[in-house]
């Protein structure tokens, strides 16, 4: 047991997730009780959220203890990286599987990703993370019934439980995704099809009239064509097929496209935010097609 909280606190200072979530009572201006609490990072004093008495806060040593309790017996995972996301409100800890995935030529790591929430904003969530290692892009995606149903007023024992089972969950869907894209990276694509992603991604293309194009911002225009040049480059890098189609997406996201401007705001975003959704939408847009195809 020594062991491993030595590891949780080594995991802790080393991602600067060395911090506790203080919940106090909240006073209205009159200076009497509220029926709220605030939930108070103690390191940089920030209120996270607002919660009911009911509410059990979870600190960030018993997210990770809980966590590296869940993976003995999956020799093959070890904790690759760990961090807060929008000030501590979420943390997130991925879990590295040993060896690499291969599609054509490309060699993908796999992760188990996990997030929870110090802010009561979600459950525990388990999901997949995938990184492209010739060009770093990351793609996320967490399954519904890869979702804990356990908030925070469970007991930790029984969300230790539920762990493994989740993982294993991941595991199996990591395995789904690697054959995925090799069935993408298989599926030939036309100049045509990437015009359909740019659209269903943003909205409009290149084909658009003259009249929306003069509606469109400078910004807008801008991103439309940053979004085209990384399809562009991933399609030249991996074929003019599906999976070069996907990834130019998920390189933009990755590498270009907004994201908050705070302490691992790109990981949040790719995440949790919009650039998770941006992601999916391209996932969904690219399966699809597929299916299309395979039909």
């Amino acid at each position: 047991m020594s062991e491993v909280k030595n590891k949780v606190n080594e995991i802790l200072v080393a991602h600067n997730l060395d911090f506790r979530i203080e919940k106090e009572q909240l006073l209205s201006t009159t200076g009497k009780d509220t029926p709220y609490y605030g939930l108070f990072n103690d390191k940089t004093g920030e209120c996270l959220n607002t919660v009911k008495e009911s509410y059990t806060v979870s600190q960030n040593d018993e997210i990770v203890e809980l966590v590296l309790n869940g993976i003995q017996g999956f020799g093959e995972l070890s904790v690759s990286k760990a961090g807060a996301l929008n000030g501590g409100r979420k943390v997130f800890i991925q879990l590295g599987i040993d060896g690499m995935a291969k599609v054509g030529d490309e060699r993908i790591k796999r992760y188990v990703t996990i997030i929870d929430s110090n802010d009561g904003s979600t459950g525990l969530s388990v999901g997949i993370g995938e990184l492209v290692m010739s060009c770093s892009n990351q793609f996320f995606k967490f399954y519904k019934s890869g979702q804990s149903k356990l908030r925070h007023t469970t007991s930790l024992t029984q969300r230790i439980k539920e762990i493994p089972f989740l993982i294993e969950q991941a595991l199996s869907e990591s395995l789904k995704l690697t054959e995925t894209y090799k069935e993408f990276q298989s599926t030939p694509v036309t100049k045509a099809l990437a015009d359909e992603m740019v659209k269903h991604i943003l909205g409009f293309d290149r084909l658009m009239s003259i009249k929306t194009e003069s509606e469109l911002s400078t910004r807008s225009l801008n991103s439309m064509e940053t979004l085209y040049s990384h399809i562009t480059k991933e399609t030249n890098q991996k074929g003019m097929n599906l999976f070069g189609l996907f990834s130019g997406v998920t390189s933009w996201s990755t590498h270009e496209k907004s994201a908050p401007r705070r302490e691992n705001g790109r990981e949040e975003s790719i995440m949790v935010g919009t650039n998770y959704k941006t992601n999916n939408d391209a996932f969904e847009f690219t399966m699809q097609k597929l299916g299309l195809v395979m039909a």
